[in-house]
């Protein structure tokens, strides 16, 4: 055999002349093709570096037995200081753990390759030192370099183990070997560590190539909305970190501008005239901005802070009472976010939500209560008792008085109410003042206590939206609640050490403190594992509503039970309905729709939406480009189709979403109702150019879609029917339309 050859499912197949499927990102590289999911979530792990996977695996595969030099090559030339700077070595080394991983590859064999490389490339690197110390002026040009630096330092650190640290640090690692070098160390030293360092290296990264190839495997089906949540959820993340971060930086300058206008107010003579006729008042209005005393500036600020949460805390109460629309919202997005569930964020979102669970809670504050009086800090403890119980108080009152049900689809049985979210409250209220508490103990600066503060909140809130335990009014009103006890128990802590003076610590060797630092630890230990091990009762899976039987749809539509228009997420009237179809499944009109054209729209998912991005950005084309969801009787769309213009962009498709009802007409065939519409373009000043812009002439598109399928010769019968008069709406970018409301109803073959 003159190529080489592998084995895939019984039979030889050579390995270069293996087919590539076009809708795989890189050539198979052993066996059967692995699930797209496997290569969308390896991309997607390796993004962000100069160099993508899925440019570095299929050339390595399509080098069969030659990939084991060219991976040790690749090593070698990274622990050269010169040329580790622009090649990729540890990416191609990790892609070589990939082929293990597939099946392409020797582990063991790999393993040799790119631990020889590394060391010969040390032994390199060490001998252009040598060269180096004769040239005294290209030496000092390189000691410009942070990364020489930073190189010698951890040599001067470490001595010969620096050699094994530095292959794991990137571009210092071929400039270690350098300074080792310049530092005069022994040949025959510097020859036993560079030997050494070179098989840790190797272990290392070809399997750590393994490990992401074998999870890649695991999580293939799942990817893509692994993808596409962690997305949003780093997204929204870093845009919190960033706010926080802007506030506290712009904080200094903040008080420095209302000193200088409270000194000019101060100085203004008419000013200065009514202080003199009212003393009593000027002097009260003087010490709200008095920084010595806790009755000062600190008690206003506090003051205004919880004013202010307060009433947005009773705004978002009368729009819980009052506004329907929000009620709506919740619903919609707990049935968006119960069609992308997944096993593990599941399991994810569980472990993270157990940090409100009555044990841990209770574990914790144990815990801390004990060792806040060993340190005898009643200031503190006092403060966490007024957020804790005011909290718990609070949520248990506004629970027994709102008694709003749960959402049928929660993820775990829960029987309290479900307005306002307790785990919310407690993310803020309790945790907060335990990273209060951590700062004024000076165990964390303030800027990264409020970061982690705001990050756990963040997070609790998140998975109980996850889990469907609560909608979002719930979290948000309980994150409302919890910071509103959270001031008040930072303004009692406060008020208390302003007016008490803090009692001397106690003997830290003392057997009353490793009493309660033993104490404390049994605790945090024990409150873990109900958060490694959480679980409780799960709800009943929610059985599908029955079929309804109905004559026809003109005495259906009378009947009011099939609403005209689709709908935002936030209830926004959206495109008609102009389409219904009967047909007996969802795979019947696929089936129709494939042979008139049509192509089904992927998922939403991190792979396929980052594709579209691409192809809308670059006015490339995506035949399966993934649909904007659209709700209709406060449900998503069960299906999408798309059909691609001769233009071959994406910028321009025609369109259309369906949703599956539980009406079924004598003969077993079931109505879906759809809204089609034609993608004509871009809204540029719109969320970047990532929303289409719609032709008005929505009509249009519905009768091209009929035609479709008159030509493929998909309709049995054809009909039409008014659901509404003739009007005009916006898209979900803010697009006119306009449509006769008049809607095609076709009985598929």
């Amino acid at each position: 055999m003159n190529a080489p050859h592998i084995i895939q499912r019984g039979r030889i197949v050579a390995l270069q002349a293996m087919p590539v499927p076009a809708a795989h990102k890189y050539p198979p590289v052993c066996g059967a093709p692995r699930d797209r999911h496997d290569t969308d979530f390896i991309t997607t792990y390796y993004s962000g570096m100069g160099f993508s996977l899925d440019q570095i695996l299929p050339s390595l595969q399509s080098f069969g037995l030659w990939s084991y030099w060219i991976i040790g090559f690749a090593a070698l030339f990274e622990a050269v200081f010169v040329t580790g700077i622009f090649i990729p070595g540890t990416l191609v080394v990790d892609a070589g753990g990939l082929l293990v991983q597939q099946g392409a590859l020797d582990f063991l064999d790999l393993v040799w390759f790119v631990a020889i490389g590394s060391v010969v490339g040390g032994e390199i690197s060490f001998w252009l030192g040598r060269w180096l110390r004769r040239g005294i002026e290209k030496r000092r040009k390189l000691e410009d370099s942070k990364s020489y630096r930073r190189a010698v330092r951890l040599f001067e650190r470490y001595g010969g183990f620096a050699l094994v640290l530095g292959r794991f640090l990137g571009p210092v690692s071929g400039l270690v070997p350098l300074a080792a070098s310049a530092a005069g160390m022994p040949r025959r030293r510097f020859l036993l560590w560079n030997a050494i360092s070179g098989f840790p290296y190797a272990l290392a990264h070809v399997g750590f190539g393994f490990v992401i190839g074998h999870v890649a495997s695991s999580l293939g089906p799942y990817a893509s909305r692994l993808g596409l949540f962690a997305v949003v959820v780093l997204v929204a993340l870093l845009l919190l970190w960033w706010v926080i971060l802007r506030i506290l930086r712009l904080m200094p300058f903040m008080i420095s501008l209302f000193t200088s206008i409270g000194h000019a107010i101060r100085e203004n003579p008419d000013v200065q005239k009514w202080s003199k006729r009212h003393p009593k008042t000027a002097a009260f209005l003087a010490h709200r901005f008095d920084r010595t005393q806790f009755s000062g500036l600190t008690a206003t600020l506090l003051g205004c802070a919880t004013f202010y949460i307060l009433w947005i805390w009773l705004g978002s109460v009368f729009d819980f009472l009052m506004a329907e629309p929000i009620v709506l919202v919740d619903t919609r997005l707990a049935n968006l976010i119960h069609a992308f569930w997944s096993p593990e964020l599941l399991r994810l979102a569980a472990h993270v939500t157990a940090l409100g669970d009555w044990r841990v809670i209770g574990l914790v504050g144990a815990a801390a209560g004990v060792l806040l009086l060993e340190r005898r800090r009643p200031d503190l403890l006092v403060g966490l008792c007024i957020a804790l119980g005011g909290d718990l108080a609070s949520v248990n009152l506004l629970k027994r008085i709102f008694h709003r049900p749960r959402s049928d689809l929660g993820y775990f049985t829960e029987v309290s109410g479900s307005f306002p979210s307790g785990h919310a409250g407690l993310s803020v209220a309790f945790y907060g003042f335990l990273f209060f508490i951590l700062w004024r103990v000076k165990l964390l600066r303030a800027p990264a206590a409020l970061v982690a503060a705001v990050t756990l909140a963040f997070f609790v809130g998140l998975s109980r939206i996850y889990l469907i335990e609560h909608y979002l009014s719930d979290v948000l009103n309980g994150w409302l609640v919890g910071a509103i006890w959270l001031l008040a128990g930072v303004a009692i802590s406060e008020w208390w050490r302003d007016s008490r003076p803090l009692q001397p610590s106690p003997d830290r060797s003392g057997p009353k403190q490793i009493a309660a630092f033993g104490f404390a630890a049994f605790c945090v230990t024990t409150a873990a594992w109900p958060i490694v091990n959480y679980d409780k009762a799960h709800n009943v899976s929610i059985p599908v509503q029955a079929d309804i039987k109905f004559d026809t749809v003109d005495a259906l539509v009378g009947s009011g039970r099939l609403p005209g228009s689709t709908e935002s997420v936030a209830g926004t009237a959206l495109e008609p309905i102009n389409i219904m179809l009967l047909a007996r499944d969802e795979a019947e009109v696929e089936k129709a729709l494939d042979k008139a054209g049509w192509v089904r729209a992927a998922d939403p998912g991190f792979a396929t939406l980052t594709r579209a991005a691409i192809a809308a950005w670059s006015n490339g084309a995506d035949a399966t480009a993934p649909v904007t969801p659209y709700f209709w009787d406060n449900q998503p769309n069960d299906l999408a189709f798309q059909k691609q213009t001769q233009d071959a962009t994406l910028r321009k498709r025609h369109h259309i979403r369906f949703w599956r009802t539980n009406f079924v007409n004598a003969k077993g065939q079931r109505l879906f109702v759809g809204a089609a519409s034609f993608d004509d373009g871009l809204n540029w000043g719109v969320d970047w150019g990532l929303l289409h812009h719609i032709d008005p002439n929505v009509d249009a598109e519905r009768d091209g879609l009929v035609k479709d399928l008159r030509s493929a010769n998909q309709v049995a019968a054809s009909s039409t029917l008014r659901l509404s008069q003739p009007r005009l709406g916006q898209s979900v970018a803010g697009d006119p339309w306009f449509s006769d409301g008049i809607a095609a109803i076709l009985k598929l073959r």
